[in-house]
């Protein structure tokens, strides 16, 4: 079936949406106009069916043509703010045909995009948003960026069909048909299958013009900023996406529960891509970008095919476009990063506390120490009747309470006290070495380091720090080393690492 047919449709679906809700909406009233007239008790019955659906109809339609008014996501930037950044969309939307967006937004996000506020189901646009994620202006080059940008603006060209345009718009619209009824109901979550499945249908017949519209967006990226920097770009997309993720998981919010956040935010994540432990595996990444799990309604094609499309184009640059970074378009990009980091955070990050990397990399880690002592001071406190702390688990190891200390049970039922004190003793030994670590840390001696795996390295002032035996003895019940160890090195009898 030809595109321009099947957007014919698909407009014809988007108008039938209308014509089934209204439909609805008057055949119920009719009938309920109809029973309360002739049978006004079975009137008042059927009431109890058709007004809460009624209800849920006209309040879905209103949704449609008026969203929400959800605060926009994302830091909105000015022309007289960022000057190079509104001449380049500015120019790319001429280029490609089609109007600029009204507004610019920099979002904490491995994503970018024009989005449009529409009516009658994305038949009439009332304004139009371009959002820019902060890792790609930190990750892209000029032209990659612009490979990007002119894909989604291509995808208002509207060259292909005009009514494409529409069907991408009301896909949107069409998946919030029916949220708004009850499901717990049977006959709300009748009709809300009704609404499900007109859904279904209309995403079918437009899959394949979003498909091809994704193409005919490749085509204008690759025009504009060649094939080699707009495949590029989307090899780099999986890449940035995965490095984020990591980012974002394990350092950025690392020690957000104990109140602290980075001073700034996009030198740890130009440090973590070009970091040695990383480069491996973001290579293969690049070399074999995947696409994520979208549904069976996904509107784009798998990112191989794409890539292999742009790269048959062979096309060179419109223009003289640079291999900057792209993040030197932006002026004083600092604040603008971080502010669109900070606006994706809860309201409670403006109360953290910001450090450096390395001050957030130990809390951070610290932090998760901390949590790997907690069973062993617990253990002791209740095997001694004392207040948990370093002290009262070096008085059970003394008192010959290992076996305790420990929550392994050996497979054997049968087994000693033996074998029952070496499975503890395989459980208890890291965790008091942890415990000591801690203490050594608190008394400023040790500090610990976070790699940009997330992985943990204790790091001490000395290059022979001497634990291991003093470790061994306790744990066999001989303290006494251990004991002057941290009594030397200023360690409170009581000590308790706080959290």
């Amino acid at each position: 079936m030809r595109v321009s047919l099947r957007a014919a449709i698909a407009v014809a679906l988007l108008v039938g949406f209308y014509v089934l809700a209204f439909g609805l909406i008057g055949g119920l009233l009719a009938l309920e106009a109809y029973a309360l007239i002739n049978r006004p008790f079975v009137g008042v019955k059927l009431a109890l069916l058709v007004v809460p659906v009624v209800f849920a109809l006209v309040k879905g339609l209103i949704s449609l043509e008026r969203r929400e008014q959800d605060e926009v996501p994302g830091t909105l930037v000015t022309p007289a703010e960022q000057p190079a950044l509104w001449d380049l969309v500015r120019r790319l939307a001429a280029d490609v045909g089609t109007r600029p967006p009204d507004e610019i937004r920099i979002l904490a996000a491995v994503n970018a995009g024009v989005a449009e506020d529409t009516r009658f189901l994305g038949l009439r646009v009332v304004k139009r948003r371009m959002f820019i994620g902060a890792p790609l202006l930190t990750s892209f080059t000029e032209k990659q960026l612009i490979a990007v940008l002119a894909h989604e603006l291509g995808h208002y060209a509207n060259k292909d069909t005009r009514l494409a345009g529409v069907v991408v718009s009301g896909r949107d619209a069409m998946l919030r048909a029916g949220s708004h009824m009850n499901t717990e109901h049977w006959f709300q979550r009748m009709i809300a299958k009704l609404f499900r499945g007109y859904a279904k249908l209309y995403l079918r017949v437009s899959q394949a013009i979003s498909r091809r519209q994704e193409f005919a967006a490749d085509r204008f990226s690759a025009s504009l900023a060649g094939s080699s920097a707009a495949s590029s770009a989307l090899r780099e997309l999986p890449v940035i996406d995965a490095a984020w993720d990591l980012f974002t998981d394990r350092h950025l919010t690392v020690a957000w529960e104990l109140g602290y956040l980075p001073t700034t935010f996009f030198d740890g994540f130009a440090r973590l891509r070009t970091s040695p432990e990383l480069h491996e595996e973001l290579e293969e990444i690049r070399q074999h970008p995947s696409d994520p799990d979208r549904g069976p309604y996904d509107s784009h094609p798998p990112l191989q095919d794409r890539i292999a499309a742009i790269d048959a184009l062979a096309l060179e640059p419109s223009s003289g476009w640079g291999d900057r970074p792209a993040v030197e378009l932006l002026t004083d990009p600092t604040p603008l990063l971080d502010s669109a980091v900070m606006n994706s955070l809860s309201a409670e990050a403006r109360t953290k506390t910001r450090v450096d990397w390395a001050t957030l990399s130990h809390i951070g880690a610290r932090a998760r120490v901390v949590h790997g002592t907690e069973r062993l001071l617990q253990a002791a406190s209740g095997a001694m009747n004392q207040p948990p702390s370093l002290t009262t688990v070096l008085d059970a190891l003394d008192a010959d309470r290992l076996a305790e200390l420990g929550t392994a049970v050996p497979g054997n039922r049968e087994a000693g006290a033996r074998a029952r004190r070496e499975m503890a003793r395989g459980e208890v030994l890291p965790e008091l070495s942890a415990l000591v670590a801690l203490a050594f840390s608190d008394a400023g001696l040790a500090h610990w380091e976070l790699d940009w795996l997330g992985r943990t390295t204790f790091v001490t002032s000395s290059s022979d720090f001497g634990m291991t035996d003093h470790l061994d003895a306790a744990v066999a019940g001989s303290t006494d080393g251990l004991r002057s160890a941290l009594a030397l090195a200023g360690v409170a009898p009581d000590y308790r690492p706080a959290r």
